[in-house]
């Protein structure tokens, strides 16, 4: 048996559940919107949270950046990655790292990862940057038989300036 409460509760959440579907089908774009309660629609979307629009359907899905170093003196070479056992950490490095994605940022980002790696590899002499993405196809060339692929897209070279006496 439902009492007042209970019909109370179960509209509010029909109610909130269809405001957070009207803005996951974009509401915002539709023509018309500015009416009164589109407007409110929208306010309420904004204090709640329900106004997000996970577009987990979106057709194009985007490529993953990583960055490989290399570190060199005169005796050696090694190549590494900047990456730990927590998987915050990771998580935080590579969300930096998809900022190479924007073309004005590349040469900022790539000259602050280089001066990090030298100050933690103080025994070399120069890093290479390697920013490599991967392209993930969209549905129609997957369909075809296209395969997600890495392709490097920034490599830059830091040397070590020795302080002159």
């Amino acid at each position: 048996m439902f009492t007042w409460k209970h019909i109370c509760w179960i509209s509010f959440a029909a109610f909130h559940l269809l405001v957070a579907a009207l803005h996951a089908a974009h509401m915002e774009e539709w023509p018309g919107h500015t009416s009164w309660l589109m407007k409110r629609l929208s306010a309420y979307g904004d204090y709640t949270g329900t106004g997000n629009i996970f577009s987990f359907f979106a057709p194009n899905i985007g490529n993953e950046i990583a960055v490989v170093y290399t570190i060199a003196n005169k005796k050696k070479q090694q190549v590494t990655r900047l990456e730990g056992a927590n998987t915050e950490c990771n998580r935080r490095i590579r969300t930096i790292y998809n900022f190479f994605s924007i073309s004005e940022a590349q040469p900022l980002l790539a000259s602050s990862c280089a001066a990090y790696m030298l100050h933690r590899y103080p025994e070399s002499e120069m890093i290479r940057i390697t920013v490599i993405g991967r392209q993930v196809p969209d549905m129609q060339a997957f369909r075809a038989g296209a395969e997600p692929k890495w392709e490097p897209f920034l490599v830059k070279d830091y040397k070590k300036k020795i302080a002159s006496r």
